[in-house]
């Protein structure tokens, strides 16, 4: 297994993508009974604000309690907190290497663990549900192939 203890998701708003997937993560390792220190945090976040309906809606369809996720602005102190660093998209890496250019090896797209897609989760916001159902879909396929890449 790799020597992975902090996980640190980065999108925009910090109010869908990273949020489905901090929580999926923290559920699936909890059930393989692996210790990772699991955030997230977003390009454009703003501290304490609850996650959309349709990401409520979301989690709560596959079994995960949301009670207590807020938004979070991504920082620099985050980024040297991580391990590994997963983004949704360019420009998410352009902001962590702007604020932490030595972060560079910890960055990888999410949507790197998932062969069938393209590396790119597109963002839910002000979508409908279904388009929120779907970027669940995708980030839940990419999460079990980080978690079997962390197990190599």
């Amino acid at each position: 297994m790799r020597n992975i203890k902090k996980v640190l998701f980065v999108c925009t708003g910090n109010s869908c993508r990273s949020i489905m997937a901090e929580a999926y993560l923290k559920k699936r390792l909890e059930q393989e009974g692996l210790f990772i220190d699991v955030r997230s945090a977003g390009t454009l976040g703003v501290n304490g604000l609850t996650p959309t309906q349709e990401t409520l809606k979301v989690l709560a369809a596959d079994g995960i309690d949301p009670e207590g996720y807020e938004s979070k602005e991504l920082t620099e102190d985050y980024i040297k907190w991580a391990d590994v660093i997963l983004i949704m998209e360019p420009d998410h890496r352009v902001k962590v290497l702007v604020m932490a250019p030595e972060a560079k090896e910890k960055i990888h797209y999410l949507g790197e663990f998932n062969k069938e897609e393209d590396v790119v989760i597109p963002d839910p916001i002000g979508q409908p549900l279904a388009f929120y159902r779907e970027s669940f879909r995708v980030i839940k396929e990419s999460i079990e192939g980080f978690i079997r890449w962390l197990e190599k």
